[in-house]
């Protein structure tokens, strides 16, 4: 048989031992964890960035295309408005002044029929 004589320091020196391998170990797989998950967190701001950097310029696109948009309808207001006030001058001006005289008109035949009914 087989016997082994440790001194406590021998002891604890060999505990001290194995406990700095595998804290050792454990900080190595820790470590590499760590350096994925930084590169996963780069990539990810990489993408961010380029998303970011494609949203302004549609954004640019959309702001000039929504005053374009803005300056043709203005266009098209003051156009209905000129036409509006063609219309009003040309047709209902002269309609509703030729429907005044016709009334008038009309108002001096129904005062003779009156007064020839008196």
């Amino acid at each position: 048989m087989i016997t082994l004589n440790f001194s406590l320091w021998e002891l604890a020196l060999l505990l001290v031992g194995v406990a700095f391998v595998f804290g050792t170990v454990y900080l190595v797989k820790l470590f590499k964890s760590l350096a994925a998950t930084f590169d996963t967190t780069t990539k990810l701001l990489e993408e961010n960035r380029l998303a970011l950097h494609s949203i302004m310029e549609n954004t640019d696109d959309i702001t000039k295309s929504t005053a374009q948009i803005a300056d043709k309808s203005n266009l098209m207001v003051d156009e209905v408005e000129l036409a509006f006030n063609t219309i009003k001058q040309d047709v209902i001006d002269p309609v509703v002044k030729a429907a005044s005289i016709l009334k008038r008109g009309l108002g001096v035949f129904q005062t003779r029929n009156r007064k020839d009914k008196v």
